[in-house]
């Protein structure tokens, strides 16, 4: 019986494996990527408050305005609200390790605020399933689309080039660790299990953006960071 149990943990992946596995393989039609992606960016785009977004909008505004005092002013107020917001994110690990999220999550589920998320996604959800069976013709360039060839591009500096492709927003970042670690970033763990140890980056107006492909590709073209490197499309 443990047997059977041990190879079964072998080869069951988690829902987070298996989407990303799904995802890259491109066998389902955009339109179903399109919702699966919403229903993701739907969650993890209320990761960060209000607060920190409007604060790191008026940083840029004050860099493009030339006001340094400005900026370092709301800079610092960007970091104690960062710092507060950590301390939150502690209590709520704290939290999750009594409870199971299941129980959490039903805790809150005549929170106003909760069924504003809950039930905003439900409504995309049901509009864009809505969209796709109604017009399943209208994926048919998206799909030719879809297979045109992932844009590959290389990165150089002293004579070193690695190369960057711009794989789709889900691929996992660490498909792509010697390129990252090129440009200066440390993972931690090996193989599919490396995660980036920090999922952030500041440019050169000191604006934090988050560690993706797009952000990475167009903070070298329009060298905003990583300054003495260089990128070419191939």
């Amino acid at each position: 019986m443990s047997d059977s149990n041990t190879a079964e943990s072998v080869v069951t992946l988690s829902s987070k494996a298996e989407y990303e596995n799904s995802i890259n393989l491109s066998q389902h039609v955009p339109q179903a990527k399109t919702i699966s992606e919403m229903v993701l960016d739907a969650f993890q785009s209320t990761r960060e408050s209000d607060q920190i977004r409007e604060l790191r909008t008026a940083i840029r505004q004050a860099h493009d305005s030339f006001d340094d005092d400005k900026a370092y002013e709301l800079m610092g107020e960007l970091k104690q609200l960062k710092d507060a917001e950590a301390s939150d994110i502690a209590a709520l690990e704290d939290l999750s390790s009594k409870f199971p999220i299941s129980r959490i999550l039903s805790s809150f589920k005549d929170d106003p605020a909760f069924q504003e998320i809950v039930y905003g996604l439900a409504l995309k959800v049901l509009n864009q399933t809505h969209q796709a069976i109604s017009n399943p013709s209208s994926g048919k360039s998206k799909v030719a689309r879809a297979k045109k060839e992932v844009e590959v591009f290389t990165i150089s500096k002293d004579g070193v080039n690695v190369t960057l492709p711009l794989r789709t927003p889900r691929s996992r970042l660490n498909i792509d660790r010697e390129a990252l670690e090129f440009l200066g970033f440390t993972f931690v763990g090996e193989g599919d299990e490396a995660e980036l140890q920090s999922e952030t980056f500041l440019d050169n107006a000191g604006t934090e953006l988050a560690v993706n492909r797009k952000n990475i590709i167009t903070a070298l073209q329009q060298q905003t960071a990583f300054d003495g490197y260089s990128i070419a499309a191939q």
